[in-house]
């Protein structure tokens, strides 16, 4: 007596089989395109905040000459005590006309921890998301770090909030569950670097200054 066998395709499959495998997909696409979705989302979204924090800095550094916030108007005395106060809200301050006098593009939408401020004078490190570089140079051949995600690791360890003085020897790296062990990095011509803990030593070395100055919130 003849069975009849099910017909197997090139790949070795039965039709049957290869109509599952193509469900399952279909229903694992549907569950995690919306977690996904937000994710990349998210991180769009943190990418925009800093081009348009870069846009407003680049803006207020050419009208200064040259000079980022925290670099004008400052003389030496009370410049190291304003970089060494270690809060970071006064630089984005000054140049609230430049951002737009908009306090929520300096938060991170997965800094869940933190809130936006409603308006610029009330505006706290505490609803801010991004540090600032105060030696970051403007109109230079190598493009300075001049911000970026918070979310720094020091030789494994979370950076707090404080002045970190970042040396080309340190061991830099982001935590983990924020933009998937990534980070995002603001350079002074106003461009973003989507980054990992692996490329961001590179962006670091490359950096015109052996010693950055970076105020965490």
């Amino acid at each position: 007596m003849k069975t009849n066998t099910p017909t197997k395709s090139k790949t070795g499959f039965t039709l049957v089989e290869m109509l599952v495998v193509l469900v399952l997909a279909i229903f694992l696409g549907i569950i995690l395109w919306p977690a996904n979705h937000g994710i990349m989302a998210g991180n769009l979204n943190c990418i925009n905040n800093l081009k348009e924090i870069g846009l407003s800095l680049t803006i207020y550094a050419d009208d200064n000459d040259g000079r980022f916030p925290l670099q004008i108007a400052a003389t030496n005395t009370s410049l190291i005590e304003i970089i060494y106060n270690n809060h970071v809200f006064p630089r984005y301050q000054v140049a609230s006309n430049e951002l737009g006098n908009d306090p929520k593009i300096l938060l991170c939408p997965f800094d869940i921890t933190r809130r936006a401020a409603t308006n610029f004078e009330t505006l706290t490190d505490s609803n801010i998301s991004y540090f600032f570089n105060a030696d970051a140079v403007r109109n230079s051949s190598t493009n300075s770090i001049l911000s970026g995600d918070r979310f720094l690791e020091s030789n494994g360890r979370p950076v707090s909030s404080r002045l970190l003085v970042l040396t080309t020897n340190l061991n830099m790296s982001w935590t983990s569950g924020i933009h998937k062990s990534g980070g995002n990095v603001l350079l002074s011509d106003g461009s973003v670097q989507q980054t990992t803990s692996s490329s961001l030593p590179s962006i670091i070395r490359s950096q015109l200054l052996a010693t950055n100055r970076l105020l965490i919130p």
